[in-house]
């Protein structure tokens, strides 16, 4: 694919490649571990916008960063008032881009009227993105192709966005009820690509430097925003910017959980670090016993001891 610079209004980002948000994934940890890696933009977990005006702890947690990280707030809701309140919070003080979330399938937030289900309310949505950018930062939006199989929502939302003042739409291109598989609606992404004239960034299925390139020619987007392909190799990124791999993976994998065990103490991060064997270890000789005593792991301690054999 084509690297180059992006911009969100007047701010300019060193690359069109993104690390998405993703709920449990991409933490303070694991956004620190590959922060060498060359991401033009990374993103929070998903906010709840209700969370940090009513003060929640929890949500404040998922707000931490590190020194000169190139990071986005994602935050969710359904209600103009609290999200524009989120927007102008002291929590989020430090972000100079939040980016609202229209996309999330997860019944638990679909059900409330959160995420995708925003889909099926365009003058809801829209009204949350104009008291957003009310806020004075850059907002950007990320939405689905629309609800069930045959929709097509793109289009018509990204032409919203960008009359309500956000400064970029991510596309992931399929509908809410495949959550995360089949092919990507490359062309749903395409025809709203050539309906506005901010960026356009796309989003599924992209697992490899051959499925970034497909993604670009079949859309043309301005840029690509990895999700799992990024948990599953991390270097992906690199290989995306045609630079060398600075580490094996088992080697990544001991660095991202020593960030975890001086973060949260060794055996929280054991529990945090469990999430992420499945994709860490998912191509390694043994790799199923593997990552049986893996998940048996109480402390940081042993797991290293097992990733060292690797």
């Amino acid at each position: 694919m084509k690297v180059r610079s992006i911009r969100l209004g007047n701010l300019p980002l060193k690359n069109n490649i993104f690390l998405a948000p993703m709920a449990g994934f991409t933490d303070y940890s694991f956004r620190y571990a590959v922060k060498d890696f060359g991401y033009g933009l990374c993103f929070t977990e998903l906010v709840s916008s209700k969370g940090l005006f009513f003060g929640g702890e929890k949500t404040k947690e998922l707000l931490k960063t590190f020194p000169g990280e190139q990071v986005a707030a994602q935050i969710f809701g359904s209600d103009p008032f609290y999200m524009r309140k989120a927007c102008e919070s002291e929590d989020l003080s430090q972000f100079k881009i939040v980016d609202i979330n229209m996309g999330c399938p997860v019944p638990k937030v679909f059900k409330n009227g959160d995420g995708s289900a925003l889909l099926s309310d365009i003058k809801k949505a829209e009204g949350i993105v104009k008291e957003c950018v009310k806020s004075g930062k850059i907002i950007t939006v990320k939405i689905r192709t629309g609800l069930k199989e045959g929709d097509d929502f793109s289009t018509d939302f990204c032409k919203m966005a960008e009359g309500a003042g956000a400064k970029l739409v991510t596309i992931h291109g399929r509908v809410r009820d495949n959550y995360y598989s089949g092919e990507p609606d490359f062309a749903s992404i395409e025809r709203a690509k050539k309906a506005v004239q901010i960026p356009i960034v796309a989003n599924g299925g992209i697992f490899t430097v051959k499925d970034a390139d497909e993604m670009m020619e079949k859309t043309g987007a301005d840029g690509v925003m990895l999700a799992r392909g990024a948990i599953k190799n991390p270097f992906l990124i690199q290989e995306l910017l045609g630079l060398p791999k600075t580490e094996n993976l088992p080697h990544f994998a001991l660095r991202h959980l020593a960030i975890l065990k001086e973060e949260k103490g060794t055996s929280r991060a054991a529990v945090e670090f469990r999430k992420f064997i499945n994709s860490y270890f998912s191509d390694f000789s043994g790799v199923k016993s593997v990552r049986a005593r893996l998940m048996k792991c109480n402390t940081a301690e042993e797991i290293e001891s097992i990733i060292r054999t690797l």
